[in-house]
């Protein structure tokens, strides 16, 4: 059962991330940081710029971005960005607050973003005190800070590089789809037993 829960709380985020409005159509933009994107896996996040990403895990490019299967895309989603970021380990609207900051902004930062909220020490390591902090909160009050929160470091990205305002209104967008999402989560309840 336990496993069926992080399957479904998976599979709802990684729904919500391929949507054609959020991640789910290729890009190219050459203004984008990202680069070429497919289902938002950016061909930059393997360090070599070539088309290709590493799809098997064993670190080398062999599979062209635009490509991708949506199941070679749940693998990677779930292998780099959910498990790293301890999606597994949060309440389902925290997990996929989480997991759509990882895949837009990278794990660490996601991680930062969340200990942020809390009031924590924002070292990007989960730990002992990041999940405590994590799973005593009020998930609403938590959810409320951690929009704000990644809202200032949009700010923060148009603030250091003014080329990026361009994409000011697409976060918001997706930012307020990201609540809605959440929010539709009706139990809130933990995608795995915390002890």
């Amino acid at each position: 059962m336990e496993n069926l829960k992080l399957y479904l709380a998976f599979e709802r985020a990684l729904n919500f991330i391929l949507r054609p409005d959020i991640e789910g159509v290729y890009v190219n933009d050459p203004t984008d940081r990202g680069g070429e994107t497919r289902y938002g896996i950016s061909d930059r996040r393997d360090g070599v710029i070539d088309g290709k990403t590493d799809v098997n895990g064993d670190g080398k490019p062999d599979t062209r971005i635009k490509d991708f299967t949506r199941e070679q895309v749940a693998q990677i989603y779930w292998r780099d960005y959910w498990l790293p970021a301890g999606c597994d380990q949060w309440p389902d609207r925290v997990a996929l607050f989480v997991f759509d900051a990882a895949v837009q902004h990278g794990v660490k930062k996601a991680i930062k973003l969340l200990q942020e909220a809390t009031d924590i020490n924002a070292d990007g390591i989960i730990g002992p005190r990041t999940r405590r902090a994590v799973n005593l909160a009020d998930q609403n009050w938590l959810l409320t800070r951690c929009i704000v929160r990644r809202s200032r470091f949009y700010a923060e990205i148009i603030k250091s590089k003014p080329a990026q305002g361009k994409y000011l209104n697409g976060w918001f967008n997706r930012m307020e789809k990201l609540t809605d999402a959440c929010l539709e989560i009706i139990d809130n309840a933990p995608s795995t037993t915390r002890g």
